[in-house]
């Protein structure tokens, strides 16, 4: 499979190092626009910072080398897989360590991934083992016991792994941290305190983290782990994180030294354009509006097909934004996946015909409110606290409302953890929200209109049809891409799930002193790369 060299989420996660004598002794001082919400892996999924956390300081059996490719993390090699495709055996370095110097062994896998599918522990990515790792469907619905997962320790250093159907992205899986292992001995002794403090837990990756809690969270840092295997090609000794989601004081911080990669939007990236540190370049990253359909008139699908063409798109990045960030229709990002036949990109593959078109949004809109018996309809739409979450809301706002007569759209901010359970509990009418690629192929994206997996609040029997068909076709994979193709164009044409917006570019301003920052098919920074030029 043709991997994507994917761009940094510096939207999220700024990258910064001080002073002299701070670069000299190989600490790096970053600026966060998110907090960490948690470090336990099963929970590492609200926001690109606690993402981005937890895959420093924990490794799984594979990662990302700085070419994008697959490399091994504490997996010893390749998996060994099976003719059919169904069973893969991995056999786990020897030498891989937890931070208190127990061994990574077979059994925290097979631990963390039974813990993953457990219904009463509510993890937000278990639907990541849904239809691939066997069982883990019956599990998650009640109807097995987590002991019959997929998955078991032939020794300490060898596990085994049974899949309900062959797979073209599994081993990508493993790069993350949902697939990631756990000690049971510190889980179970920090009972519900477990990943509420950096003292919590123990770590296998190439940091662990120090001077954290949930509670006030707004500093934390990373720390070498010298228990690491490869520690000694870890350049980093030290990652200071402060929580400081403002663009203007960011910049302020750069042109003092204090920083050395800031994100930059609207004015600050045409007021930038001709500093010799400014770059920019594409992230796997879609913005886009969810919409609750069990909200009266967001249930029909005239009102929300009127709410997609309403939308100038290309006004919004050329005028708004104007990071580079591109305007989209489609779910899926540009460069992330290919046609294993004619390697022509999944976007342009993938034609949407729904897009900005003022007069049918307008004809849609007036047959939508007299099918719904509505003259008027108020939204409540939901956004994080950050600078580029509130412009992308406020435009959305003003051009529904501009466009629509009729409609009223309330925005209400907060953090971004605040938004994500706001939209996992379905308090909301509109979300202001993106998804991120974790891996490089189009399900990613389009599982979520998986009616058991979406936030949409919405069940489509034959989009649950196509998702489940994409998984049984891996051996396919011409038809495969045609079922992805369809499955998205059913989503957004026929039905109008969600309102894809804009593909995100980051304009970054970037200290040359600071080299090889990982920029993986996830677009979460890899700490273990990065070096500070001293000289």
């Amino acid at each position: 499979m043709k991997k994507a060299a994917l761009g940094l989420a510096t939207a999220i996660l700024l990258a910064a190092c001080g002073n002299t004598n701070t670069l000299n002794d190989k600490v790096l001082n970053m600026q966060s626009t998110d907090e960490i919400q948690s470090v336990d892996t099963a929970f590492a999924a609200s926001n690109i910072a606690t993402i981005t956390a937890n895959m420093n300081f924990y490794n799984g059996l594979y990662t990302y080398d700085l070419d994008n490719q697959l490399i091994a993390a504490d997996a010893e090699n390749v998996p060994e897989v099976s003719e059919d495709g169904l069973v893969y055996t991995i056999k786990i370095k020897e030498t891989a360590k937890w931070s208190n110097g127990d061994a990574v062994t077979a059994e925290d896998y097979v631990y963390a991934w039974r813990r993953m599918v457990d219904p009463n522990l509510g993890a937000p990515y278990a639907y990541m083992f849904d239809g691939i790792i066997k069982n883990a469907s019956e599990i998650m619905a009640g109807d097995m016991a987590i002991n019959d997962l997929g998955v078991r320790a032939i020794d300490d250093h060898t596990l085994e792994i049974s899949l309900e159907n062959p797979s073209t992205y599994f081993t990508d899986l493993l790069t993350i941290p949902a697939y990631y292992p756990q000690n049971k001995e510190v889980v179970e002794a920090a009972g519900d305190q477990y990943g509420s403090t950096s003292d919590s837990a123990v770590y296998n990756g190439p940091f662990v983290l120090t001077n954290w809690d949930a509670a006030s969270g707004n500093t934390w840092t990373f720390e070498k782990n010298e228990q690491y295997w490869d520690a000694d090609n870890v350049h980093l000794d030290t990652v200071n994180f402060q929580y400081l989601p403002e663009t203007a004081t960011a910049l302020n911080l750069y042109d003092s030294g204090e920083l050395d990669v800031i994100e930059l939007t609207g004015n600050f990236a045409v007021q930038n354009q001709s500093n010799k540190d400014f770059q920019t370049y594409p992230t796997p990253r879609t913005n886009y509006i969810e919409v609750n359909h069990e909200t009266p008139g967001l249930d029909n699908l005239n009102i929300r097909q009127a709410l997609y063409q309403a939308i100038d798109r290309e006004a919004f990045v050329d005028n708004i934004l104007q990071n580079g960030s591109i305007a989209t229709n489609g779910f899926v990002s540009r460069e992330v996946a290919w046609n294993p036949d004619t390697a022509v990109d999944f976007r342009d593959d993938a034609i949407i015909e729904t897009d900005y078109d003022l007069k049918e949004a307008q004809e849609n809109w007036e047959e939508g409110l007299a099918e719904s018996n509505l003259e008027t309809l108020s939204l409540d739409m939901v956004a994080a606290d950050d600078e580029e979450s509130q412009l992308f809301a406020e435009y959305i706002q003003s051009q529904l409302t501009e466009h629509l007569p009729g409609i009223e759209v309330t925005i209400h901010t907060m953090p971004s953890s605040a938004r994500f359970a706001a939209l996992s509990k379905g308090e909301y009418d509109l979300g202001v929200t993106f998804w991120q690629a974790d891996f490089g192929d189009p399900i990613n994206y389009l599982e979520r209109f998986d009616s058991s997996i979406t936030r949409g609040n919405y069940h489509y029997d034959d989009l649950d049809a196509l998702v489940n068909q994409s998984r049984t076709q891996a051996l396919e994979p011409e038809n495969r891409w045609q079922t992805l193709i369809q499955l998205e164009q059913v989503g957004l044409d026929e039905y109008a799930v969600q309102i894809p917006v804009y593909q995100s570019y980051q304009a970054i301003l970037q200290n040359p002193k600071v080299t090889d920052i990982n920029r993986p098919g996830q677009s979460y920074i890899n700490f273990r790369w990065v070096d500070i030029q001293t000289q």
